[in-house]
């Protein structure tokens, strides 16, 4: 009986799908297609090189997780200019109750090909506003 309970355990934390199908950064823009909205702790952010690393927690455990940067299209116009985006979940319907803290890091190549786009070429800064990560500014510096 043990050995059933184990076996079904087991297969019930499978990994099925991936769900939506997200670049392999994770960063996108708005408003091209629905990229999870489950509930997730966001523990810490920061600005690294090119790199967005966030700390997240989350229930599940069983499924893969995934968290998509989705940034706007356009910028806020000040000095620096600024970027308004937000940080999804999908669960990918992982009922597991585990609490997994792990941390995440979105490539910021988009958010920069975006700014010399609308600015050209060269070094930029970019104030990024990200809905639901800790409190502090997020500035990403960038050479040309």
């Amino acid at each position: 009986m043990v050995l059933i309970l184990g076996l079904l355990a087991a297969w019930g934390c499978g990994e099925p799908g991936l769900g939506p199908d997200v670049p392999e950064n994770n960063v996108v823009l708005a408003g091209n297609g629905d990229w999870g909205d489950d509930p997730y702790v966001a523990n810490s952010a920061s600005v690294d090189g090119d790199g967005l690393t966030v700390d997240v927690s989350y229930a599940g455990g069983c499924r893969r997780h995934i968290f998509t940067l989705v940034i706007s299209q356009s910028f806020m116009e000040s000095d620096p200019v600024q970027l308004a985006a937000e940080l999804v979940h999908e669960a990918n319907g992982d009922a597991c109750e585990r609490w997994v803290t792990d941390t995440r890091v979105f490539d910021l190549d988009l958010v920069r090909t975006r700014y010399q786009q609308f600015y050209g070429p060269g070094p930029g800064t970019v104030v990024l506003r990200v809905e639901g990560l800790p409190g502090e500014s997020l500035v990403y510096e960038f050479a040309g």
